[in-house]
């Protein structure tokens, strides 16, 4: 392992503070700070626990609000020694391969089969003759698919290479080919699940295949039921253990009861709670969020004061704190400061409100309810909850129960906002 150095001044903050990018590989060894240490001081043994002691193809949940840390704690589960010794793992964002806002069930099922080959190619694991026939047989009924192979020129023995390769491309940003391959292979799921398994059969001769999906927490509200309670069969016959993750607001669908029990019980990661029900500070919130930030800088590089206000404007969610540090880091240095301070916080914090600009009178109205009763409430027929959930508008805390809250950023009187809520 290489010791990653700490940041030394305000650039090294920004850049090292980037909210857009997971911890992965020495990064995670140097800055790693369990963020739900004190709700949940086990939720890591409870996710990997049931992997290695199952012996089905079981299928799992992984969710929480957006920038939690969710995709840090697959890297860290994935590279976990003991997941290693154990699996094959196939791990893959959806926002890579697919696009998240014209998502459908069939173009994850292809992909699925792509990362499944790909992988076992890498790993030099062979799969049968028969198998791979079998599957190009497959492939050459789907015309879209047997025209753009016949286009590249390839022949049979690299077909499917060619195929596994290009197929993300295809489904992504060509929409023309999408809708065609999703038309064609309607009647053909059962027969590219049937495949998969097979496929799957080899590979595992030689090592079980874990497979986790990334970013289906990404998915829009409609898209998420659509795969998780319409069209979740085809995933479950998938003859490998699967880690999918899923949008936290969709816990607060009435089909929510249904899907939970297609699944093996859902982990959700917490937001770090960092005041209480009544609005006094926990303390021990306040160090974790303390600890990511003198993990990755050095501690002359902040004062105490702007620390608190980074603190207690991100909610509580590691993406915002992340978020807040980074900005302030580079408004610090515009003023050509050595560390950050408090003016500077609060100037970041001023600007994300454009973040809230979309809020609607109902929303607004919304919003006074769950911060004057900290419940949020799901009305029939309507999606102003879970849109501002999904949208962190609203942010869910753990103490001995759960409970909800108006994120920060509005709740405070920097924000215009506060002013109509607290009338």
């Amino acid at each position: 392992m290489k010791k990653m150095e700490k940041a030394k001044n305000l650039k090294e903050v920004y850049n090292l503070f980037d909210p857009m990018t997971p911890l992965k590989g020495d990064y995670l060894k140097s800055f790693y700070v369990p963020p739900y240490s004190e709700i949940r001081p086990r939720l890591f043994e409870e996710l990997k626990s049931p992997l290695l002691t199952s012996e089905n193809p079981d299928k799992f949940l992984l969710s929480g609000y957006k920038g939690c840390g969710k995709s840090t704690e697959l890297n860290r589960l994935c590279t976990d020694e003991d997941i290693k010794k154990n699996f094959l793992v196939v791990k893959f964002s959806i926002k890579e391969v697919l696009d998240v806002f014209d998502f459908d069930y069939k173009d994850l099922l292809l992909v699925i089969s792509a990362q499944i080959y790909n992988s076992a190619k890498n790993e030099k694991i062979k799969i049968t003759k028969d198998v791979l026939n079998d599957i190009e047989r497959w492939t050459d009924k789907i015309e879209i698919i047997k025209t753009k192979t016949k286009s590249g020129e390839v022949e049979g023995g690299v077909k499917l290479d060619f195929i596994y390769a290009k197929i993300g491309s295809w489904l992504k940003v060509e929409d023309s080919t999408r809708k065609e391959i999703r038309k064609e292979i309607k009647q053909k799921v059962s027969d590219l699940v049937y495949n998969i398994n097979r496929m799957l059969a080899d590979i595992q001769n030689s090592k079980p295949i874990l497979l986790v999906i990334e970013d289906l927490d990404k998915l829009p509200s409609d898209s998420a039921i659509e795969l998780f309670y319409s069209n979740i069969s085809p995933f479950m016959q998938l003859n490998c253990k699967i880690i999918f993750t899923f949008p936290f607001a969709l816990m607060l669908s009435h089909k929510w009861s249904i899907i939970s029990r297609t699944f093996k019980k859902p982990t959700i990661i917490p937001n770090i709670t960092i005041h209480t029900k009544s609005g006094k500070v926990r303390e021990r919130g306040y160090e974790i969020m303390s600890e990511i930030f003198y993990k990755r800088a050095n501690d002359n590089l902040i004062a105490k004061e702007a620390l608190d206000k980074c603190i207690e404007y991100s909610g509580g969610v590691v993406f915002d704190f992340i978020r807040i540090v980074s900005n302030s880091a580079n408004v610090a240095m515009v003023k050509r400061k050595e560390m950050i301070e408090e003016d500077d916080v609060l100037e970041v914090v001023i600007s994300m409100r454009d973040d809230y600009a979309f809020l609607t009178k109902e929303h607004i109205e919304k919003l006074k309810e769950v911060y004057k009763n900290k419940a949020a409430i799901v009305e029939e027929g309507s999606n102003t909850i879970r849109d501002l959930i999904a949208s962190l508008c609203i942010l869910k805390y753990y103490n001995a129960e759960p409970w909800y809250d108006v994120h920060p950023i509005i709740e405070h009187n920097v924000n215009p906002i506060i002013e109509i809520i607290e009338k």
